[in-house]
């Protein structure tokens, strides 16, 4: 990788964003990465591809942290001695007369020249209120100042190899003395249900009954004998109108008969 190019990432293909979609699902059903979700899984690995790390190395390197990703001092480390980009790499652990670790120096270089060192003390970890009863800056302090020195000085030398991203404790995590969180806030959100559609009240007409056919005179003939028409009504109807009344009287007439 040429200076040039340390600016760049990998960016996937379909292929590569098929196979991260696949192994998302069986990351979160197998409980070994600490995911809260498929997506959270897919887009690790997608950081993690990105710069160059495999799929599962991407877990190993990588963890979410109050939604934002941060990389851990090992990922940094990993991802710079796979650069081509660093010329030279020194971390000294200082001890008092006793033994006790409490301060360490940490120099990088880049290939074009480019140098920085960074030294950090207990001194600098009690007033930042890192150091707790029985926590790990206790138990090891040497690992512990190794880690925050290595990662304050990879990001003034390599800013552009680690992506921008934070580093866990940078992010309000505890770590332990391998730079791993061990509080870590894990959100696992339920994704919202879609509210359910208005009802919305339909108004149905009631069907408008359809009037019975007028009756003729054809037809008032067709049920009554035309002199039984005369002798009730008193004559032959001839508009509707009378046809509809002699009709009328004819029934009356017949069910007084019966």
């Amino acid at each position: 990788m040429t200076e040039e190019r340390a600016l760049m990432t990998r960016v996937p293909d379909l292929q590569a964003w098929q196979l991260i979609e696949s192994i998302a699902p069986v990351a979160l059903a197998s409980r070994l990465f600490g995911v809260a979700s498929q997506e959270q899984a897919a887009l690790i690995m997608l950081k993690g591809y990105e710069f160059g790390l495999s799929l599962s190395a991407s877990f190993e390197f990588i963890d979410v942290i109050d939604g934002k990703p941060a990389i851990k001092p090992k990922g940094m480390l990993a991802l710079i001695h796979n650069s081509g980009q660093c010329g030279g790499l020194t971390v000294t652990d200082q001890t008092d007369d006793n033994g006790k670790p409490y301060a360490c120096t940490v120099t990088m270089q880049r290939i074009n020249g480019f140098e920085f060192t960074t030294r950090f003390t207990m001194n600098d970890a009690q007033n930042a209120g890192l150091i707790k009863s029985k926590g790990a800056w206790e138990k090891y302090p040497a690992n512990m100042l190794r880690w925050r020195a290595i990662g304050y000085c990879a990001d003034i030398v390599f800013p552009d190899l680690c992506g921008g991203m934070y580093r866990p404790e940078e992010l309000g995590a505890n770590v332990n003395a391998d730079g791993e969180p061990i509080e870590a806030e894990y959100i696992v959100t339920t994704p919202a249900q879609p509210a359910p559609a208005p009802q919305t009240a339909v108004y149905t007409e009631p069907p408008i009954p359809t009037p019975e056919p007028a009756m003729t005179l054809a037809d008032l003939l067709a049920q009554w004998p035309a002199h039984r028409i005369i002798e009730v009504y008193g004559g032959i109807p001839a508009s509707a109108a009378q046809v509809a009344e002699a009709k009328e009287k004819l029934e009356q007439a017949d069910a007084s008969a019966s």
